[in-house]
């Protein structure tokens, strides 16, 4: 049984774009809302890609950002980690639909110091997939999006829809375990005492100087975290 007032975290729902596609995560916000939560942490990576842009929205996408401001504004905090497949969200239609976007949030509650983050970025090394990732992310490539003739963009949605949807999203490499404690490790000196990744799409509990842990993908088992905002404690719970 989930109390009311309890705060719940979800990763990589990845929904997809097309028509319809919103219906099974508009059901779960439905049932959630009935549970009178205190707040909801999207783990990025909400649908298969997402850039915030008018000439890439969809129904889908629509949707799902009107089902979010009836949540808000029913009086449950939305909190927006962005992931890697997240782009230009900040000043765009989906800043408007949400309470806030950040990399990261700390969650205090307890005791306990949870951090909420996407967790692609976590090994500092890896300069190629940084400099992609500030390279597609950049206000350059967002003034080019804005340059692209609506009629390419919509064939670019489909065709990638189109091929996103045969995909599992599986991270067929080895989990970087010891990047995981690196970077617990370095956040335990701000006080943090659990790290919440999503991203791997393995659902993993790793006790330790701070405790590792990603997320199941929502858009496969469809389980959500649930933190205790008074004991501190966390369950995995199906809504």
């Amino acid at each position: 049984m989930i109390l009311p007032g309890q705060i719940v975290v979800i990763g990589d729902s990845h929904i997809g774009l097309g028509e319809g596609s919103e219906k099974k995560v508009s059901a779960w916000l439905d049932r959630l809302v009935a549970l009178k939560p205190r707040a909801l942490y999207l783990n990025g990576d909400l649908f298969h890609y997402l850039i915030a842009h008018p000439k890439f929205r969809t129904s889908s996408v629509d949707k799902v950002m009107s089902k979010f401001r009836e949540v808000r504004d029913r009086g449950i905090a939305i909190h927006y980690v962005e992931g890697n497949r997240d782009f230009f969200l900040k000043g765009s239609f989906v800043e408007d639909a949400v309470t806030d976007i950040e990399l990261e949030y700390a969650v205090n509650a307890g005791g306990q110091k949870y951090l909420i983050t996407h967790g692609d970025t976590i090994n500092d090394r890896d300069y190629a997939y940084r400099f992609w990732r500030r390279a597609s992310k950049n206000p350059l490539t967002k003034l080019g999006v804005n340059l692209i003739p609506k009629t390419i963009a919509r064939k670019f949605v489909d065709s990638v829809e189109a091929r996103l949807a045969r995909s599992n999203f599986k991270h067929k490499s080895q989990l970087p375990v010891e990047l995981m404690h690196a970077f617990g490790r370095k956040r335990a000196r701000e006080g943090v005492t659990h790290v919440v990744f999503g991203h791997f799409h393995e659902k993993v509990v790793m006790p330790g100087e701070t405790t590792i842990m990603i997320l199941p993908p929502w858009y496969e088992t469809g389980e959500a975290m649930v933190i205790d905002p008074e004991s501190g404690a966390f369950t995995f719970e199906v809504i």
